[in-house]
Parts: structure tokens; C-alpha cells; sequence
């Protein structure tokens, strides 16, 4: 009988970036069969088949006959997740049917890679189990994986300057601590990507823009920000009726308002990383209920 694949966190990043990782790249004390999942890996080494997510459901289209297939798109702080269900995920479907957009939400499925052409690559999750959470579940879930992404991060960094490869890189890492699957995720991934050094410097600067929205300020600094983000809020709810408001007209009133035009981009693009608003549309704003 074979094991269920532990469900691994991951940002949208992250895992927009991953690709399949053949059969004859697994380690050899994994025996690669025909019932043996598939797995992809990320340009960091993390191997995965199956993920825990948590974010703001933001989109929900249904795309099948008689509502028997959903697709939605499901934003953390460093992009978003296109996660599919359909008849052979009833529990999931029936929460996609009932839902209401936006909410917090936290998932488990599998991981799927669709390449129709050479070049041409759709990352995409297959929906397990889902349920509507608070934003402090979302949010722990967001710390949790930040601190697993940035040790990920912090080992791919080690690699990198160490020079080694292969075994020797290997042993060098599981010397560091790192676990045996990540020894050998970030030792293939460097024998694939090379070096991807600007993909691990955006998502550092993804994870560092969005631990920034917490209030980890001193007392004085954080009252200001609350306050500013406070005004910004009532004006945002005041303005968008709960259907959207366009963000340029948004900002100009702001601004007429004694709103300095730079503060109201800080707490939209706060607000946006927090999950607390979304875009509907390109251009269009709008809060989370």
C-alpha cells in the first residue's frame, strides 16, 4: 500500500515555478514505478505531490456541464493558485458551489503540471479538501510558510556558494542540516536552472514586503500606520459599496482628502498583500467581506 504524500506549504510563487521531476532524477532509495505519484520540484529544490494552501479565494468560475467542474484562483501574498475540481472530488465541488467570493480559505490537493507544448506549461492543484477560515489562520499559515521558504532559501543560498555538486553537494547540505529530500531537491534543481539567483531575490522580496504589513513596528510607528490605514479603510468602504471601485478615481479622491498620494499606495498594496482587498478586475479594487 503506498503512503500518502505529506501535503507540503508552498507560496503561489514558488510553486508557479515548479516542473515535473522525471523518474530517473528521483533518489535511488525511491523505487520509481507505474503507482508511484508524480511529483514536481521548484527552482529551490522543494519536491512536492501534494500542498497545503491557504489564502483569499478570489475568482470562482464553474466549467463544466451541470456546474460538475470548478476552477478558482485562490491569492496568498506572492501571487496565486488555479486550483480545479470536479466528479472525482465531490467534497470540493460542493464547496465551490456554495461559497461566496471573496473568503479566506484553506486547501489540500495535488499538485498537476500541464504542458501542451514544448515552452508551454500550466501549474495547477486538484482540489482534496477545502474549508472557509478566519484571516488569522490564513495569516499563521503565511508566517509558517515564509519561515519554511526563507530556511529553503537560506540552504539554496549555502549551495550556491559552496560550489559543490552532486553527491558532494549533498553531503555538504545534509552536514548543514538540511533534510535528505532537500539535499537532493536543491541538487537537482541546480543541475536544471544552473543558478537562479533573481528567482530566490523576488520571493525573498515577496515574503519581506508582506511580514511588513503586520505590526511589528515600535508603538509609535504602528499607531500612525493603523490610523493612516484606518482612514484609508473607511474611505475604501465608503467609496466601493462592496462592488468594486475603480483604483485610480479611488486614489484622487484619497489625495483630495489631505491624504498623501504615496500613503494611500502603502496601505493599498498593505491591504492587498493582507488579503483584505482584491482585484476583480485589472485596475478595480475591492474588499474582502
Amino acid at each position: 500500500m503506498l503512503k500518502r504524500e505529506v501535503a507540503k506549504r508552498v507560496f503561489a510563487k514558488e510553486f508557479e515555478a515548479c516542473r515535473e521531476l522525471e523518474k530517473s532524477e528521483r533518489p535511488a532509495y525511491e523505487t520509481a514505478d507505474s503507482k508511484t505519484p508524480n511529483f514536481l520540484i521548484s527552482p529551490l529544490g522543494l519536491i512536492l505531490n501534494r500542498v497545503f494552501i491557504a489564502g483569499v479565494l478570489t475568482e470562482l468560475d464553474s466549467i463544466g456541464i451541470q456546474n460538475d467542474m470548478w476552477k478558482a484562483r485562490i491569492a496568498d501574498p506572492t501571487g496565486a493558485f488555479t486550483v480545479y475540481a470536479g466528479q472525482f472530488q465531490p467534497d470540493a465541488s460542493i464547496f465551490f458551489s456554495t461559497v461566496q467570493v471573496p473568503a479566506f480559505i484553506a486547501l489540500t490537493g495535488k499538485a498537476r503540471v500541464y504542458e501542451p507544448e514544448p515552452g508551454s506549461v500550466f501549474i495547477s492543484i486538484r482540489a482534496e479538501e477545502v474549508n472557509v477560515v478566519g484571516e488569522d489562520i490564513r495569516n499563521r499559515w503565511v508566517l509558517d510558510t515564509a519561515e519554511q521558504t526563507i530556511d529553503r532559501l537560506e540552504a539554496f543560498s549555502d549551495a550556491l556558494v559552496s560550489r559543490y555538486r552532486g553527491e558532494t553537494l549533498r553531503e555538504y547540505l545534509l552536514d548543514r542540516g538540511a533534510s535528505e529530500e532537500l539535499a537532493e531537491g536543491i541538487s537537482i534543481a541546480i543541475e536544471r536552472e544552473g543558478a537562479p539567483q533573481e528567482f530566490a531575490k523576488q520571493l525573498r522580496i515577496s515574503i519581506r514586503e508582506w511580514i511588513r504589513t503586520l505590526n511589528l513596528e515600535s508603538e509609535d510607528t504602528a499607531k500612525a500606520r493603523a490610523d493612516q490605514k484606518e482612514f484609508v479603510l473607511e474611505l475604501l468602504r465608503e467609496m466601493e459599496g462592496g462592488k468594486g471601485i475603480d483604483y485610480a478615481i479611488f486614489v484622487d479622491t484619497a489625495v483630495s482628502r489631505g491624504v498623501p498620494e504615496e500613503t494611500v499606495e502603502e496601505v493599498v498594496l498593505s491591504l492587498l498583500a493582507g488579503g483584505q482587498c482584491y482585484e476583480p478586475k485589472i485596475g478595480i479594487i475591492k474588499l474582502v467581506a
